[in-house]
């Protein structure tokens, strides 16, 4: 980090004047900007309501305090509207969508004079708005509120992120069912970003039941539309939070019924990526969960059973849909129709139970009138709203006109004290830009060489039966010395992992020249040792001034047989085998690393197959990543998340690691680089 010098005696008058300057000019911008900047925090009159009324149970007093402070001027209108709507909230409808709470939403929701806002109130009163009207699928109304909701929330300092993650996957999931998948996947991805931030920050119970039901709502909305695609991600990374909530927190209460519902993840996740026989079999391990057993297990079961046209079992689900939809909405909606009930219609058509098909198709006709005019009422609602912010903007219009002959003085006298500055100030400019050009300079390069080097190793990996191949590289600073690569030559597969000495530019010149050695000596056959002799050779010659060194492990994998040749070159052992394989580090011949001394013979081996036992290949970023006590993430945690968590694909192996090296962090900057390759033979 750079470290500025102190500030000179003489520049202390200058300082002062630009502050004034800052506060006078200010006049002229919204009056509310400036606390938009802090976190809100409670007033003497907020105090008195939850302390008197709220959180002594007592729903009149409060809404006497409410009217009283109101009527004196110590609440404003937009504060008075939040504090009756949680009074209602929270003594009347807890759990229920209500008419009431929507109508004080929708008044808190015109109050967007920044003059008079108080977010705190403000997101308050319109995040209950947004989920009344994401719950009747007013999907236009929820977006309308939504996005001047989130602009709000960002513009704190000390921003809330599980509230703002359950408002964003509402958005997602808002894209998604309007047919929007770009929108969806850009805000799906700023909410799954936080993710890990969230985790390293709150390591409670409560916010990783939160983070899970924020982000499964996001995959069951792509399941809802077929997005197979977009759904595996997300099933990782519900997978990858739950796991990281085991560790923490093995024995939660909630465990007896998340438990059930893993193992039906599993199968519908299994299902879509082509797995049907371990798709059902985990769906048979989710069956057997008591905690499974009510509607909720059975209608939540038929996202498995009705992609995979197992028809009978999910018309059997189906039969226990009302009492499902009467005990999670109130009303149903278009939304409910097309979700619940014409599955239903489906999967009793093709079980071939026509009778039920029937009466399901008249529950249909009988629904749609009620439920169309339930979405137009809503619609409505939303309009007026629109139309009512409309009308205070006009009265902010107007307010702000009372304002102007005040801020005109103020800006005169900015102009005269700004003319007193300007010469002084040009000085320190002049200065300070010749410094600022050659660091954006600096910043410029090295964001090339970042992109040069990220073009270096591969992005894409090897598509063949029986063959299932991830790898990642995250350097710790702007460019690093951490590589990999693969080379395919006929039934052959070469792949390299390797840790220069060092970091920054000087390693990633160095990792360059090894990458490029790699890559040419294995599209020319050799085996594992004389590649590491040959690069051996080439790098550790006079033209290696400053002793760099790189630690590498080189495989040649027979991808029918499952034959490995491999060359450990200093590099850290791999790890073999893991969950009910008993994955352990390699035993291996101790190589010198490549670079030290040009005239070394090194010494290949060999493993006659590794089919069944994924190969996990990885620097010392991983094992030696420490936290702000730098505290180390240890070979020891690296065993156990291997030998003790299930993992379907490499990629899973590659992110579920990542994430758990993210939350030892907890925040600290990066130690070294961190570079995994898994592959898995069968």
């Amino acid at each position: 980090m750079m470290r500025l010098s102190p500030i000179n005696k003489s520049y202390i008058p200058l300082f002062i004047i630009i502050a004034l300057i800052a506060s006078l000019v200010a006049c002229d911008k919204s009056d509310g900007k400036k606390q938009l900047l802090f976190h809100p925090t409670y007033s003497w009159a907020d105090s008195l309501i939850l302390r008197e009324g709220i959180d002594a149970g007592d729903t009149a007093r409060s809404y006497f305090l409410i009217d009283s402070l109101e009527q004196t001027g110590d609440l404003n209108e937009l504060g008075a509207e939040t504090f009756r709507l949680i009074t209602h909230q929270r003594f009347y409808h807890l759990n229920e969508i209500d008419a009431e709470v929507e109508r004080l939403g929708r008044q808190i929701a015109t109050h967007n004079s920044l003059e008079d806002r108080k977010q705190w109130y403000y997101n308050y009163g319109v995040s209950w708005l947004a989920y009344e009207l994401y719950m009747t699928h007013n999907y236009d109304g929820f977006l309308r509120v939504a996005v001047p909701l989130i602009a709000s929330m960002d513009s704190l300092r000390n921003r809330q992120y599980d509230q703002m993650t359950n408002v964003l996957t509402m958005m997602a999931c808002c894209y998604v069912k309007l047919g929007e998948p770009e929108k969806a996947k850009a805000v799906a991805d700023r909410a799954r970003s936080y993710c890990w931030e969230i985790l390293a920050a709150d390591s409670s119970v409560g916010i990783h039941q939160r983070l899970i039901n924020c982000y499964a709502r996001v995959k069951d909305a792509y399941v809802m539309v077929q997005d197979w695609e977009q759904s595996k991600s997300w099933f990782e990374l519900v997978d990858s939070v739950e796991q990281v909530f085991r560790r923490r927190h093995p024995d939660a209460r909630v465990w007896k019924i998340y438990d059930g519902y893993i193992h039906l993840d599993r199968a519908t996740r299994l299902w879509i990526i082509g797995q049907k026989d371990s798709a059902a079999a985990e769906y048979d391990e989710y069956c057997k969960y008591e905690t499974t057993r009510d509607v909720n297990g059975y209608i939540q079961a038929n996202d498995y059973l009705m992609p995979a046209g197992r028809w009978k079992e999910a018309a059997e689900n189906y039969e226990h849909l009302d009492e499902f939809i009467k005990w999670r909405v109130p009303k149903v909606y278009l939304e409910e129709i097309h979700a619940y009930y014409l599955p239903k219609f489906r999967a009793n058509i093709n079980a071939g139970r026509n009778d039920s098909a029937l009466y399901t198709a008249k529950q249909i006709a009988e629904r749609f009138d009620s439920a169309y005019m339930w979405q137009k009422r809503s619609q409505m609602a939303e309009m007026a709203t629109v139309y009512d912010i409309q009308g205070k903007e006009m009265q902010i219009a107007e307010q702000k006109a009372s304002l102007l002959q005040t801020r005109v003085v103020a800006l005169l006298v900015a102009i005269v004290l700004l003319t007193v500055v300007f010469v002084v100030y040009s000085i320190w400019r002049r200065r300070t830009a010749k410094m600022k050009a050659a660091q954006q300079r600096i910043e410029g390069e090295l964001q090339i060489a970042r992109d040069i080097q990220m073009s270096m190793v591969p992005h894409t990996f090897p598509h063949r039966e029986g063959l299932d191949m991830y790898a990642s590289m995250t350097p710790a600073k702007e460019v690093g010395g951490d590589l990999y690569g693969y080379v395919v030559r006929d039934q052959m597969l070469y792949f390299a992992v390797g840790d220069v000495s060092g970091k920054g530019v000087p390693a990633s010149l160095f990792m360059a020249q090894a990458t490029r050695l790699f890559q040419t000596m294995a599209d020319q056959g050799m085996m594992p040792a004389e590649i590491c002799t040959r690069m051996n050779t080439a790098l550790g010659g006079e033209d290696n001034v400053n002793g760099m060194f790189v630690t590498m492990f080189v495989g040649m994998l027979n991808m029918d047989t499952g034959h490995l040749h491999f060359c450990n070159a200093g590099h850290n052992p791999p790890v073999i085998g893991g969950g009910d394989n008993h994955g352990d580090f390699m035993q291996m011949e101790p190589n010198a690393p490549i670079g030290l001394w040009p005239d070394l013979q090194y010494v290949g081996e060999e493993i006659d197959s590794v089919k069944g036992r994924p190969l996990f290949i990885y620097t010392d970023g991983l094992n030696e990543a420490e936290d702000s006590e730098q505290r180390q993430f240890g070979d020891e945690r690296l065993l156990d998340i291997l030998r003790n968590t299930h993992f379907d694909i490499a990629q899973q192996v590659i992110e579920t690691l990542a994430a758990d090296v993210e939350a030892h962090r907890k925040g600290a900057e990066p130690n070294d680089d961190l570079t995994m390759l898994c592959l898995r033979v069968s």
